[in-house]
């Protein structure tokens, strides 16, 4: 296969397979109701629900290493997309709250896998446009958690809830077509270790990567998991006024997806940058919903979404930060598996303060420390190192 013809199937598969990495986290939340009436979902379970994206992406950074090096991105990849299509149908047909955690673990794993590797699939054909395909495929993320809290009470609304969550696996499995395509040309991703080299989290810049995404991490799924229902039970939002701005939240990603890649790229100064801005804004957006007007909850929200502006920083400083293809997934690995590790416990710990007080203050003063915290990260990355250097 020409070379030229091998990057389009690669660009496709990539912006595809970029579209499904959130579909499952944004479609469930919102039709919790309409599930409750089939499905009994006391409010522990619905916080097992919420932990079960974090939970499974921490999973899967494990689950990607190895079979990557092993058999290559291509494979693991067509083996991931089959495991999400799984995943949404299985939860689909769901008689019971077990049946429809495990159907939305299955489609989570593989959407953590794909996490994992496309940084790196990025890496191997497009290695001197990291900055603009990093931006496409983020926007596309970005896309997909919107699309997935967007689409899902109309859906419920007009044809049930199975329909709603089951509705995504006709779009993963388009992703397959151009897979297959490249498939072929998968390949050990094997580098020869240098000597004294140092574990992967002695390194300053892979620790502080892990922090900023861990923040975006904390953000994203805390918000996903309960924001709807924050909204209702703290400011009295209607059920389709808290799907609207979870889909808002979501959409909040849409341009920074397309601009922070690109600028990460160009000006290694702006990192730093970037990083205050996220802990700014997502500070703002939790002292808002505490303390403003309920009127205004469009705009705390907005800024709350505009809190994990470190979400596509982090997942371009994998390469931005890395020598070597080996490195990158290195790197991708271990930072999301430090954030959704941390995120499965806060989403899991927001639960635990909603019965305990009743309330959600805690839970905002939370989101506030966790976001002007992470500004700490900005400090190392203001530093420039490579983790390929800081390892030797």
């Amino acid at each position: 296969m020409p070379l030229r013809t091998q990057k389009l199937f690669a660009l496709a598969a990539i912006v595809l397979l970029a579209l499904n990495l959130r579909t499952a986290v944004g479609s469930l939340s919102p039709v919790v109701n309409y599930i409750q009436q089939d499905i009994a979902l006391p409010i522990v379970t619905i916080g097992l629900l919420g932990v079960a994206a974090p939970l499974a992406f921490a999973i899967s950074t494990s689950l990607a290493y190895r079979p990557a090096r092993r058999y290559g991105v291509e494979l693991t990849l067509v083996i991931t997309v089959l495991a999400i299509i799984a995943g949404h149908l299985f939860r689909a047909l769901a008689w019971d709250s077990t049946s429809l955690f495990v159907g939305s673990m299955l489609s989570l794993l593989g959407m953590g896998v794909g996490n994992v590797l496309l940084p790196v699939l990025v890496r191997k054909y497009f290695p001197n446009r990291i900055g603009q395909i990093s931006s496409i495929y983020i926007t596309m993320t970005a896309i997909s958690a919107s699309s997935g809290s967007f689409f899902a009470v109309p859906v419920a609304e007009a044809a049930g809830w199975r329909l709603s969550l089951g509705q995504w696996a006709l779009l993963a499995a388009l992703t397959l077509l151009p897979l297959l395509a490249i498939r072929a040309n998968s390949e050990e991703v094997k580098e020869p270790k240098l000597e004294g080299q140092k574990a992967i989290w002695r390194s300053p810049t892979a620790l502080a990567i892990g922090v900023v995404q861990g923040m975006t991490s904390v953000f994203g799924y805390v918000s996903f998991a309960w924001l709807p229902i924050l909204l209702i039970e703290h400011i009295g939002a209607s059920e389709f006024e808290g799907g609207s701005l979870l889909a808002l939240f979501a959409i909040m990603g849409l341009p920074v997806s397309l601009i922070v890649p690109v600028l990460a790229d160009k000006y290694q100064r702006s990192h730093s940058l970037i990083v205050y801005f996220s802990a700014t804004m997502g500070s703002i957006g939790a002292l808002g919903l505490l303390f403003g007007s309920t009127s205004l909850a469009w705009l705390f929200v907005a800024c709350l979404g505009l809190g994990p502006t470190m979400f596509p920083l982090a997942l371009t400083l994998f390469n931005l930060r890395s020598r070597t293809r080996a490195t990158v997934l290195a790197v991708s690995a271990f930072g999301q598996g430090v954030s959704y590790t941390l995120a499965t416990l806060m989403v899991f710990l927001v639960g635990i303060f909603r019965e305990v007080t009743g309330g959600w203050e805690l839970t905002l003063w939370l989101l506030f420390v966790v976001a002007a915290g992470s500004s700490i990260a900005g400090i190392q990355l203001a530093k420039h190192n490579y983790v390929d250097d800081e390892l030797r």
